[in-house]
C-alpha cells in the first residue's frame, strides 16, 4: 500500500487536519484496524476494481468506484480490507468541521458513514471530475476547490467554546478532569456536554477517554516499551482497564493489536496528528 500525505491549502488550514492519497496496486493486500476515530472524514474513492471494505460496529460496508463518503467521529471497533487495485484519498477535518459540511449536527453522525456523492450538484459534478482527472495533482485540486466552496460560512459563535476545550484535551492527551475544564472555558458543565454533542458527537467525558486511548497507542507504538508503565502515563491504573479499552474500541488484545496490526499505514495516519 502505498500512502502519501498531501499539502493543504492555506485556506483549508482551519477546517482540515490531515489529507492522505493511498493506492494499492494488483495483487496486493491490506487489512488494518482503526483506533476510535476523533476527526469527521471525507472519503473519496476515485477508483476500486474489485473489493474494498469496511467492518464497522460489526457491520460490513463496501465501497463504490468513483464515490465519496462522510464519516462522522467514531468509538466502534473498524477494521478495513483492501484485496484489489484501488486509489483512494482521506480528508480527515478538525473536530467540530463536520457542523459545517453537513449543515447539521455532529451526533447524528456519530459511528455512522454515509455516500454523499450526489448530495448536490456540486458534488455529482467532483466525482465527474475526479474520475477523468489523469493526475494526482489534479485530483487533490478538485477536491480542495471543492472544499473551499464547502467551508465559506463562518462558525456559530458558540463554537469557539467547543474549540477551546478541545484543544485543551489534546495538549493533555486527554487526561484532563472535566469538571475542571467546563472553568476553563467558562461554561458550566451541562452546557459544555450540549455543545460537544451537538459539534462533536460525544460527551466531553467520551471525547477525552478516546483522545487518552489514541495517545496510548500512538505512543507505544513509536515506544513498545513495559506497557504498564506506558498505561500509567496515561492514566490506566490498571492492565484490566486498558484491556477493556482496547476490547470496547478495536475488538482485541492489545498484545494482538500491537503483534498483527503494526505497520507504515497502520489506522490510515489518524495516529500521526496525535503525537505530542
Amino acid at each position: 500500500m502505498h500512502h502519501q500525505l498531501l499539502p493543504i491549502t492555506a485556506p483549508l488550514g482551519r477546517y482540515i487536519a490531515n489529507a492522505s492519497y493511498f493506492r494499492q496496486t494488483v495483487g496486493d493486500f491490506c487489512a488494518f484496524k482503526l483506533v476510535p476515530r476523533i476527526f469527521s472524514t471525507l472519503f473519496f474513492v476515485i477508483e476500486k476494481k474489485q473489493s474494498l471494505e469496511m467492518c464497522y460496529g460489526g457491520t460490513n460496508h463496501k465501497f463504490q468506484s468513483n464515490s465519496i463518503y462522510a464519516f462522522g467521529v467514531g468509538n466502534l471497533p473498524a477494521a478495513f480490507h483492501v484485496t484489489s487495485e484501488i486509489e483512494v484519498i482521506l480528508v480527515q477535518m478538525h473536530p467540530g468541521i463536520s457542523c459545517l459540511f453537513h449543515n447539521d449536527q455532529a451526533h447524528i453522525f456519530t459511528n455512522q458513514q454515509f455516500d454523499i456523492s450526489d448530495i448536490d450538484q456540486n458534488t455529482e459534478h467532483l466525482n465527474e471530475k475526479l474520475s477523468y482527472a489523469d493526475s494526482l495533482a489534479l485530483k487533490w485540486q478538485l477536491i480542495q476547490e471543492y472544499l473551499i466552496k464547502k467551508f465559506s460560512v463562518n462558525f456559530p459563535q458558540k463554537y469557539g467554546t467547543v474549540a477551546k476545550a478541545i484543544d485543551i484535551l489534546r495538549k493533555n492527551s486527554g487526561h484532563f478532569p472535566i469538571k475542571r475544564l467546563s472553568e476553563q472555558v467558562f461554561t458550566s458543565h451541562r452546557n459544555l456536554n450540549y455543545l460537544f454533542m451537538e459539534y462533536v458527537g460525544f460527551s466531553p467525558k467520551k471525547y477525552a477517554d478516546i483522545i487518552r486511548f489514541n495517545s496510548f497507542v500512538n505512543l507505544y507504538n513509536q515506544n513498545p516499551e513495559i506497557l504498564s508503565d506506558v498505561a500509567f502515563q496515561y492514566g490506566y491504573h490498571d492492565l484490566s482497564h486498558l484491556n477493556k479499552d482496547f476490547m470496547r474500541y478495536i475488538g482485541t488484545s492489545p498484545s494482538d493489536y500491537f503483534e498483527n496490526f503494526h505497520s507504515d499505514v497502520n489506522n490510515w495516519c489518524e495516529l500521526d496528528h496525535l503525537k505530542p
